[in-house]
Order: structure tokens, then C-alpha cells, then sequence
């Protein structure tokens, strides 16, 4: 079931990148043949923010954000340990906090018109918390799924950092 949704995702993912594209060659074909279509670049907006997200959360699953590892290679494997709980829980504090802010920013946007397209910017500003909730679950799984170390050996340093 988890991995369909991963799946479903990712397909979304995609689906919001082009739609991004998309809104902004219209937009520029438009403008170049004078007859501009004055809602595409809110659409891109619309479209790049959730892209951003979704594409924030799919990193977040694989462990592919960028890390320097120069401090706890330095440490023993329990202290190393113990840095990786406490930049989990940092992260997630975080992700929670800007998803609250988030979440306050999106309901008070709601009456808020983009202006040409006439839709909500409730639906740019609800991107954050919504990719603040996808990206503590992923933590959370890779947390679950993997512990705070796959190894603390430093020769297996690609698998050393899942999270």
C-alpha cells in the first residue's frame, strides 16, 4: 500500500513539473505573439510551489538530500548516534513548527484571489504545510525503517546516512 502511494507520488510529481512547464510556455508563447494569457504565470506559481514540495518529500523518502559528514565521521559510533537523534528531532521540530505557520498562512489565504487566474492563494500558501507533513512522515519511515545508522562502520559511508 506504502509503496503505491510512493508511487502515486511520484507520478503526481511529475505531473505538477509539467503542468509547471507548461503554464510558462503558454505564458511566453502568448506574450511573443501579443496575445498574453495574463493567469499562466500564476498557474507556474501555483504549479512550482507544489513541485517544490512534492519534490522536497521524495528526496526526504530516499535520503538524498545533501550532508556533511566531516563532524560525525570525527565522533565514536554512540556519539554519532546521538548527533543523528538530535538532527532527526531538529528537523522534525522544525518541519512541524513551518507546517503550523504554514497551516495558519494557507487558512488566512483562503478569500485571497491570485488576480487573473481567480484562484485561491490558499492553494500556493496550503503547498508548505502539506509538504511539511510528507516530509515528517518520510523521516519518520526512513527513522522506522532503517534506525538512526544502516552502519556506523566509516568504510560503508554511502550507507552509514540513510536519514
Amino acid at each position: 500500500m506504502l509503496k503505491k502511494l510512493d508511487r502515486l507520488e511520484e507520478v503526481v510529481a511529475v505531473i505538477v513539473l509539467s503542468g509547471t512547464v507548461l503554464a510558462v510556455l503558454v505564458g511566453a508563447i502568448g506574450r511573443a505573439i501579443g496575445r498574453p494569457y495574463p493567469a499562466a504565470p500564476e498557474v507556474a506559481q501555483l504549479l512550482l510551489i507544489w513541485t517544490v514540495m512534492l519534490g522536497a518529500d521524495l528526496v526526504m523518502k530516499r535520503g538524498d538530500h545533501i550532508r556533511i559528514s566531516a563532524i560525525p565521521d570525527a565522533l565514536p559510533p554512540g556519539a554519532r548516534r546521538l548527533v543523528h537523534l538530535f538532527c532527526v528531532t531538529c528537523m522534525l521540530l522544525f518541519l512541524g513548527y513551518a507546517g503550523w505557520l504554514g497551516w495558519h498562512l494557507a487558512m488566512s489565504n483562503w478569500a485571497r484571489e491570485m488576480g487573473a487566474s481567480g484562484l485561491s492563494y490558499g492553494w500556493v500558501t496550503l503547498a508548505m504545510p502539506v509538504g511539511c507533513l510528507l516530509m515528517s512522515i518520510s523521516l519518520i519511515r526512513r527513522l522506522l525503517g532503517h534506525g538512526l545508522l544502516y552502519s556506523i562502520e566509516p568504510e560503508h559511508h554511502q550507507q552509514e546516512y540513510p536519514l
